[in-house]
């Protein structure tokens, strides 16, 4: 019975180890092999602060030799357990967490640094140091070193530091590794990794001529910023190299090099500046893209056609002089002038009426007249009533403006000179005063009674529009650079900038006309103030002088080299002398007037061309049958007969100088010969200037020389 009973307990015991060798062989309960990995990226990498009893997330990524991500289990350890744990979820305590495996309170532990790093199969990722402190209430910045000068020459390096305080305690040196960060890093460039500089503190080197703000940041706390100013650009001097004079008599096709010279507000000469080149008449002279920076100090003039042309070079904000409010543009203390010689080429002469008026169903034309044979082209067809003609300064496109916006279904009309083809745009009517000298900008003053609200319309060529509210405006021109314009409205004068708001400016008397310096220093406005031609500087719009004319001047013009202004005061033309000193903001100038009697007795001026050359200036006048010319150089004056004693209505010349394209009362376009001083030519236009089944004839009255 015994044996029986032991031989069953064997059998039992047999059993159970069976079954247990089975289970041990079993697919579900055999152990994964994960690979090892190649590397372990641990994630922040950077040093973290955090305050006392704050958590603070890891992740880790696995990675093989071919930095893919791989799967295999990841631990975290902390360095220092007393000033940080971490869990196995990567979330790490700035104390005691009170369980590793399902963390839930974080008790506040002590100061200290503690390094995290993440583990797998044996591979460690990189540690990240913790900086563990007290909260902080505010980080304060200075400089290491307090500066003798409110700004830094561009190239100087500086070092900051902030300091953390926590109630009114410094704990910087717990804080660790402080955030820099710049608003404008073109104005200061912070060094990423500046060598041996102690906890707290950053570098930075001090970049483009500007202002703006910067900041250190710590464990969510952002410091006050400070402003840090590279030092503004204070003069600008132009040079051509190999040249002894910035007035050039060159051939054309010839080719010189521009250089400038700036110096800061604190006498350091600076290089590696953006500057805004720009050229008057980049038809005869270019100097690459009109009106873009480069930072080379120098620029290559090419002389393009005969003619002649302004070069000159300014600090302009937005990409020079950066966030001082208001702005700050720095214009050269003298400017490159050019008179290009050489064979005259062909161009063409647009022509257009103001004879359909208000007549519904009359539609305006345009032709083209091909020089120097004169040929007239076909016509093409507006589609609204044309009151103004203007080129942009490179001749690619002809602005038409319109009185009339029919309700906003008329507007200003640009041809485009490659394809003769028309396009409208609705969104800006008027008359078109001015257009910039980069082409991307027009300004036209509707001023017609019958459609309100009278305004100002800034026409962008990519096709947005600004409205300002200003109404009655005559005159407006744009600063060389193109930063601003100065419209005028009677005894207002207005500053438009699309980086400052629109400035008003009461003035003393009423204005005629405007003309800013062709080193853009300064604007010349006729009128302004009783009988005399009033001057402000460009930067700050301030009064600069007030020079006494016989007259208020109906016109103005500064002709090419910056030295004088032109008014039209009959029966004279007043010649201002111009002395200038452009440095900083403002500048100083001096003018003296010589008023030279015309020979025409009181004549009414109804228009005022300058020569690209700076030779030559034309007059028109309602009342004469004549053109007035003005020799700018020796100060005289002839007159030059029109056919027929006809009236001139408007003028053009071609870029060359050689001729004169005058609309007149005999409906004809007199050719003027300004070599011969002879009306050589009158071209008749047998195609009717209106269609639309009208029966009256409508003659040509607007004209435009592409440049």
């Amino acid at each position: 019975m015994g044996r029986s009973v032991f031989f069953s307990f064997a059998i039992i015991i047999n059993l159970v180890l069976i079954a247990a060798l089975a289970g041990c062989g079993s697919s579900s309960s055999k152990p994964v092999d994960f690979p090892v990995p190649a590397s372990i990226i641990l994630s922040p990498s950077n040093a973290v602060s955090i305050d006392v009893g704050t958590i603070q997330s890891f992740g880790a990524t696995a990675q093989n030799n071919n930095k893919k991500t791989i799967t295999t289990p990841i631990s975290f350890q902390s360095s220092n357990t007393a000033v940080l744990t971490i869990a196995a979820n990567g979330l790490a305590c700035a104390g005691t967490w009170d369980s590793l495996s399902a963390p839930q309170v974080c008790t506040p532990g002590q100061v200290g640094v503690a390094q995290v790093t993440a583990t797998a199969k044996g591979v460690s990722s990189p540690p990240t140091t913790v900086y563990v402190h007290q909260h902080i209430d505010n980080i304060v910045v200075n400089p290491v070193t307090p500066p003798s000068t409110t700004c830094f020459s561009k190239d100087t390096v500086v070092d900051y530091e902030a300091r953390a305080f926590s109630r009114s305690t410094d704990i910087t040196s717990s804080v660790g590794t402080f955030t820099w960060q710049v608003l404008n890093s073109s104005v200061v460039a912070l060094n990423p990794t500046p060598s041996g500089l102690p906890t707290g503190q950053g570098q930075f080197t001090a970049h483009t001529p500007g202002t703006t703000s910067v900041f250190a940041s710590a464990s969510g706390v952002t410091s006050v910023p400070f402003t840090f100013i590279t030092c503004a650009v204070q003069s600008i001097t132009l040079a051509v190299t190999g040249s002894a004079s910035n007035k050039l008599t060159v051939a054309k096709g010839a080719r010189e090099t521009i250089t400038a010279t700036i110096v800061d507000s604190l006498g350091a000469t600076i290089t590696g500046v953006p500057l805004t080149w720009c050229s008057s008449e980049p038809a005869s002279v270019t100097v690459g893209t009109n009106c873009t920076t480069n930072t080379t100090g120098s620029v290559s003039a090419t002389a393009s056609q005969a003619g002649g042309s302004t070069v000159a070079a300014s600090c302009t904000p937005p990409t020079c002089n950066i966030g001082f409010t208001p702005t700050q543009p720095i214009y050269p203390e003298g400017v490159v002038s050019f008179v290009v010689i050489g064979a005259s080429v062909s161009t063409t002469v647009w022509v257009t009426s103001t004879g359909c008026g208000t007549t519904d169903g009359c539609v305006s034309k345009i032709v083209p007249v091909t020089t120097p044979a004169n040929t007239i082209g076909n016509t093409i067809s507006l589609p609204a009533t044309p009151n103004s003609l203007l080129f942009s300064r490179d001749g690619s496109q002809l602005f038409v403006g319109t009185d009339r916006g029919l309700l906003g279904t008329k507007g200003l009309t640009i041809v485009n000179l490659s394809s003769n083809s028309v396009s409208e745009f609705t969104s800006a009517t008027g008359k078109v005063l001015a257009v910039s000298p980069d082409e991307k900008k027009l300004i036209l003053s509707h001023t017609d009674p019958t459609e309100l609200p009278n305004q100002v319309f800034i026409f962008d060529t990519t096709n947005s529009t600004v409205a300002l509210p200003i109404a009655g405006a005559t005159a407006a021109d744009f600063s060389p650079d193109g930063l601003k314009a100065y419209i005028v409205a009677g005894s207002t004068l207005y500053v438009y900038s699309p980086l400052d708001a629109l400035k008003t400016i009461s003035l003393s008397a009423p204005a005629k006309d405007v003309s800013f310096l062709a080193n853009g220093a300064f604007a010349y406005l006729a009128g302004g103030s009783s009988s005399a031609v009033t001057v402000r500087r460009t930067c700050d719009n301030a009064l600069a002088q007030t020079v006494g004319t016989p007259a208020t001047p109906f016109f103005i013009k500064t002709i090419p080299d910056a030295t004088q202004v032109l008014a039209v005061d009959p029966p004279s033309i007043d010649v201002i002398n111009v002395s200038t000193t452009p440095t900083g903001c403002t500048p100083s100038v001096s003018n003296t007037v010589n008023s030279v009697n015309l020979g025409q007795g009181g004549f009414v001026p109804t228009q005022l061309i300058v020569s690209a050359d700076g030779a030559r200036a034309y007059v028109l006048a309602s009342n004469l049958a004549s053109i007035l010319v003005f020799n700018i150089a020796n100060q005289t004056s002839s007159a030059v007969a029109l056919a027929a004693n006809a009236t001139p209505i408007q003028e053009s010349l071609s870029i060359d100088g050689t001729l004169l394209y005058v609309t007149a009362s005999d409906g004809l376009v007199h050719v003027i010969d300004t070599v011969a001083s002879d009306d050589i030519q009158q071209i008749s236009f047998p195609q009717n200037f209106c269609g639309g089944g009208v029966t009256f004839t409508c003659k040509p009255d607007l004209i435009a020389v592409k440049p």
